[in-house]
């Protein structure tokens, strides 16, 4: 009985350290500013791993930041993505919005079908108020 304790704890001690050198689960790699747009008294900024977004199926982060840089809950998050192109009519992204465990932070999944510029279109309303930006983000 003691030996079977004793190889759990072993085991426990080895799955903790894997994850606490994986971040706990979280995303540990560094993320990079993409676009930032200002809103009344907020920041948005839109973050990612990779130094822009990837056609097809992508992850960025928006945060919301006060003046003083610190997140802030801004309860529901929409995201719309479009790209105009002369004479054509305009092609739509997803982008569905998934709150993080920090506030303030908001997973966004993105599937944009082409490389190019796209124009993102973001709403909350929560505990900071109503609002909306729009800002461009360029997706290779």
């Amino acid at each position: 009985m003691r030996g079977s304790l004793t190889r759990i704890g072993v085991i426990v001690a080895i799955l903790a350290s894997g994850i606490a050198a994986c971040g706990g689960g979280q995303n540990s790699k560094p993320l990079n500013e993409l676009q930032r747009a200002h809103a009344g008294s907020l920041d948005v900024v839109m973050l990612s791993e990779a130094d822009t977004l990837r056609q097809g199926k992508d992850i960025v982060v928006l945060e919301f930041r006060n003046a003083a840089a610190k997140p802030v809950d801004v309860g529901a998050v929409k995201v719309n993505a479009t790209m105009t192109m002369p004479g054509m009519a305009p092609m739509f992204g997803d982008g569905a919005v998934t709150p993080t465990a920090t506030k303030g932070r908001y997973d966004v999944a993105t599937d944009l079908d082409m490389a190019g510029t796209w124009r993102f279109s973001v709403t909350w309303d929560g505990p900071a108020g109503k609002g909306t930006v729009s800002m461009p983000a360029t997706a290779r």
